[in-house]
């Protein structure tokens, strides 16, 4: 699990526990989408990261659930297998107990197997009561979502989440799909709680090791604020 939160890198651990902190604050949030403007931006490894640090929490219960099923990129990144994942729980009625795995403190659950048409499987009504059922079980669910611009799989989670978190690469960000993004989950009524700017390289920047931020308006705190570092 190269890269992720605790891999002994201060600025991303103290990067990490600020997130956590922040989402910690919406106490009435306990499922949140990841998603991103385009692949590669490092949605993945931050939302395995969330989960980790949030794990380190004494009696939290968290669960990752990786709903990109083109990708699958959570078990890679985590190094674990594949096999029996909330798509077999949601075509095949299997049971959630075979298919979820334990890794450093939270529980998984993949892909598993690829169906023919994630959107309809996402729409309907088994996936939406698992997701609701398993609020139960747990404190928290962190759902890893395609990204925006390419499928509309995060617009069709974000509808029905507590919260959706985006991530934007630093080194690549394109306003028009940016934009395309915001639409998007505007259109939804999806509740954006923040953004995380990922990839930042603080030595191009001398008062800022991390930033991200969303304003949502003037009557709510934004999740994510400015950490000036000089």
């Amino acid at each position: 699990m190269l890269g992720l939160y605790d891999s002994g890198s201060f600025e991303v651990n103290e990067a990490y526990r600020e997130i956590r902190t922040n989402i910690s604050l919406n106490t009435d949030i306990k499922s949140i989408v990841f998603t991103s403007a385009e692949m590669d931006e490092g949605k993945t490894t931050t939302i395995c990261s969330v989960a980790k640090c949030f794990s380190d929490l004494e009696n939290h219960r968290i669960l990752l659930i990786d709903c990109d099923f083109r990708k699958k990129s959570v078990a890679r990144t985590l190094d674990i297998e594949d096999r029996k994942g909330i798509a077999d729980i949601t075509m095949n009625d299997m049971d959630i107990k075979d298919c979820i795995k334990k890794v450093d403190g939270f529980d998984v659950l993949t892909c598993g197997k690829s169906p023919s048409n994630s959107s309809v499987l996402l729409e309907s009504k088994k996936f939406r009561d698992t997701v609701e059922k398993l609020k139960d079980d747990y404190d928290y669910i962190f759902i890893d979502s395609p990204p925006l611009a390419r499928l509309n799989d995060a617009a069709i989670l974000a509808r029905y989440s507590d919260g959706t978190i985006i991530v934007n690469a630093s080194d690549s960000i394109d306003q028009q799909m940016a934009k395309v993004t915001r639409d998007k989950l505007e259109k939804v009524n999806a509740n954006v709680i923040g953004v995380v700017l990922n990839k930042f390289k603080s030595n191009d920047h001398k008062y800022y090791k991390y930033y991200g931020y969303y304003q949502e308006d003037k009557h709510k705190k934004s999740l994510f604020k400015r950490i000036k570092r000089k």
